[in-house]
């Protein structure tokens, strides 16, 4: 039996995916989970194991080629039961089918009209499998609950009147493709933004692997019922004409063709960051920056970082520091880990920290150091390395990019003085430390002195964090930075 691989969902934001190295050939024998293709996306690189056991038979992508997700890659010759355990999911619609052929041709005598309160009609509830206990009386009654469900679900014009068999079959169909809440694939946090929002979760379709409810679906469900409830008002209220220059698109500017030009065509991660920054650039942007005397934080750096690199063997970067100071102000003004939406905005308990890594001319990667909050000055340090060392190494994998609530973007090392990070498209803020220099600085008994001083920049979405709030978390990282930086435990 044939089983044909598809390009899979690599993540969230993932659209498409490139064909680094078939690992498989046609012809060779696979077991199931072998490795069988390296992939890379914009963010990652990734190996995907066959999903059955059987024969190469025929790739249908060449390397090198970029495709979408859902794109044919390979087709297998399987054994007939192996293709069928490992085919997506089905059993939803065979199951619903099934009652549907079956009443058609032979009509209860109760199917011609809807049943009354002395005759519930419980004999014509499909027994199959795709009727789930408990559920029966749905797919009998006059099915108005699904009715509106699956109008929530869609949006569909005003439903049409339908005989009472033919809405019974719907039901059966409705209920089969989500039998229950509990089989509903979603973390905890995904499931209290549903709630939350007064959202069934089981209406939302999955768009992660074997049909996980992500935080977007949830988000572009909540979209697209905003959406429509607009367009049920429009039809109300008549819009009101708009002005030809708010209604007409936006023009590129004309590039002039000079000699010698030479167009390099976009990588997936220089295409990424393109689309995150302009989806970044929707949210109104502020800035505000305030200087911190690193000058005691450096001379405590200095008589524990050789203990430190004979125990790690690695250095102790001033980035660690900065990190834990961001990670203490955080707690301080915890309003600036939060996260917009139109319904309201959402304060994170967990603090994950983004670390931006540049890439030289390849582009940039955030990856996130996941609980900051519970490291020490140490294990921020070692994290740090960690994600550094296996973003130049093309290491990291998709868990090491989601999840992020707060991001720091150390640019000291870069020789900047003043920057204007962007705030990534779902956090409140960013944080930018600039490089440290000896400065001549006027101290508090005005004496002239020698100081090693740093910038610190952070740009924030003003819809969630105002100017005083900005203000208080920038003093909170000065603070942590001058006072409880230059004793802080290493360990």
């Amino acid at each position: 039996m044939a089983f044909e691989l598809k390009m899979p969902k690599l993540g969230e934001s993932v659209t498409e995916g490139t064909i680094g190295k078939w690992l498989k050939q046609p012809g060779d024998k696979v077991n199931k989970y072998d490795l069988l293709v390296e992939v890379q996306t914009d963010k990652v690189n990734t190996e995907i194991p066959s999903p059955v056991a059987g024969t190469l038979k025929e790739v249908k992508v060449e390397e090198g080629q970029t495709v979408p997700i859902g794109t044919l890659l390979a087709v297998f010759e399987t054994a007939d039961g192996e293709a069928a355990a490992s085919a997506p999911q089905p059993a939803p619609d065979q199951p619903a089918t099934q009652p549907q052929q079956s009443a058609a041709p032979q009509p209860q005598p109760g199917a011609a009209q809807p049943p009354k309160p002395s005759q519930p009609g419980g004999s014509q509830a499909p027994t199959g499998p795709g009727a789930p206990a408990g559920r029966g009386p749905s797919a009998v009654e006059p099915p108005r609950q699904p009715q509106a469900r699956s109008a929530q679900r869609a949006a569909p014009p005003p439903p049409q009147s339908a005989s009472p068999a033919s809405q019974s079959s719907a039901a059966a169909t409705a209920t089969a493709e989500r039998p229950d809440l509990s089989d509903v694939r979603a973390t905890p946090a995904v499931r209290k933004l549903a709630g939350e929002n007064g959202i069934d979760i089981s209406q939302i379709e999955g768009t992660g692997l074997a049909g996980r409810v992500s935080r977007k679906d949830v988000e572009d469900f909540i979209a697209q019922r905003q959406s429509s409830q607009q367009q049920a008002a429009a039809r109300v209220v008549p819009a009101q004409p708009q002005a030809p220059s708010q209604t007409a698109p936006a023009r590129q500017a004309p590039v002039p063709s000079l000699a010698g030009d030479e167009l390099v065509p976009l990588s997936q991660m220089r295409r990424a960051i393109a689309n995150n920054m302009v989806q970044a650039w929707s949210a109104p942007h502020a800035h505000a920056v305030m200087e911190v005397d690193m000058t005691e934080l450096m001379r405590y750096r200095d008589r524990v970082k050789h203990e430190f690199q004979e125990r790690e063997g690695f250095d102790l970067s001033p980035a660690a520091f900065i990190a834990k100071a961001v990670v203490e102000a955080l707690r301080t003004v915890p309003s600036v880990n939060s996260s917009w939406t139109d319904q309201g905005l959402i304060r994170h308990r967990e603090l994950n920290l983004g670390y931006a890594v540049a890439l030289g001319e390849d582009g940039l990667i955030v990856p996130v150091i996941k609980d900051a909050d519970g490291k020490s000055l140490a294990g921020l340090m070692r994290s740090i390395r960690d994600v550094v060392d296996r973003a130049k190494a093309r290491r990291l994998t998709l868990d090491d990019l989601s999840g992020g609530t707060f991001t720091l973007n150390n640019t000291g090392p870069l020789g900047t003085t003043v920057s204007s990070p962007i705030v990534p498209p779902g956090q409140a803020a960013i944080l930018s430390s600039e490089s440290i220099r000896k400065r001549l600085v006027v101290t508090d008994d005005d004496a002239i002195a020698i100081r090693q001083m740093m910038n610190i920049v952070i740009g924030f979405d003003h819809r969630v964090v105002d100017g005083s709030t900005a203000a208080r978390f920038l003093a909170a990282v000065r603070d942590w930075l001058q006072t409880v930086g230059t004793s802080v435990p290493v360990y």
